[in-house]
């Protein structure tokens, strides 16, 4: 059992390396993370301008920590929201390939177990998510030269995004185990986070309305955890705790964010390890 354990996390994993050296002979592998790095430049160069622009029509003195936080919050919340997009590419097609290419069954009667051939895939495609999120880190860093902002938000936006990615991750791959062609797992993966995050706000914006309604409009207080709880699945959610704004602190409990999105990637990794297996018995 204990061998088992070891074999399931280690790093030395094939299924690591094969996919690594596949991914990384792709051409996509320089011209996304290029691409990228050119969207984060551009949504920084265009926050600057406007935050300059906003100051010089107010005709205040324009501080550097309002520079630098608002290119902190615009680099984080960019950078989630493409990495979102990039997610159920890399891991909704893991385990769809192999059945495409009928090379599954060879995995599958392999010295390989089903959890280290999920553990392979699930590696194999953060690693990559992690390649970009952590070169866009001097794009971050930037925000320290203006000032405005600690370095520990740094790491609280650093640590909630890998915690994201990761449970994306593992639904992605349990769609890839559940469905027989790339393009059904992928289309299953866009449309769990189109739901993550679309679906989820507008729930909050109906029990928002209702609460506010119910109060006759006169309200300061921050909305009850009932209201709340639709936004706690929500990948936009851990990162209103970094924000300044007063409005916005009243609906951050990044704890419940943070413990719903691990019970999501535990649950969707049981159910594509068991899809495997099933999968592994019909060979």
């Amino acid at each position: 059992m204990s061998s088992r354990v070891l074999g399931f996390f280690r790093i030395s994993n094939p299924m690591i390396r094969k996919e690594l050296r596949q991914r990384l002979r792709e051409r996509r592998a320089w011209l996304l993370p290029s691409l990228y790095l050119l969207v984060l430049s551009g949504t920084v160069a265009f926050c600057y301008y406007m935050v300059v622009q906003e100051g010089t029509q107010r005709g205040t003195e324009l501080q550097g920590a309002d520079i630098g936080q608002a290119i902190f919050y615009t680099v984080v919340f960019t950078q989630l929201a493409v990495l979102l997009l990039m997610a159920p590419v890399f891991s909704a097609g893991a385990i769809t390939i192999e059945k495409e290419q009928r090379t599954l069954s060879g995995l599958l009667t392999s010295l390989l177990t089903a959890p280290q051939i999920w553990w392979g895939k699930f590696v194999s495609a953060l690693l990559y998510l992690f390649l970009l999120l952590f070169s866009a880190l001097p794009l971050l860093a930037l925000s320290f030269a203006f000032g405005g902002v600690e370095p520990l938000a740094l790491l609280k936006a650093t640590g909630a995004m890998v915690l994201v990615l990761a449970s994306i991750s593992a639904v992605g791959l349990w769609c890839s185990a559940t469905f027989r062609r790339s393009v059904h797992s992928t289309a299953a993966g866009y449309a769990i986070v189109l739901v993550l995050t679309i679906v989820t706000a507008v729930a909050f914006g109906i029990l928002l309305a209702h609460w506010t309604h119910s109060l006759g409009g006169n309200h300061q207080d921050a909305p009850p955890v009932y209201v709340q709880a639709p936004l706690f699945l929500n990948p936009m959610y851990p990162f209103l705790s970094l924000l300044d704004d007063t409005d916005l602190r009243k609906f951050a409990y990044p704890a419940s964010s943070y413990l719903l999105f691990t019970a999501m990637g535990l649950l969707a990794a049981a159910f594509a390890i068991r899809r495997l297996r099933r999968s592994g018995e019909q060979v």
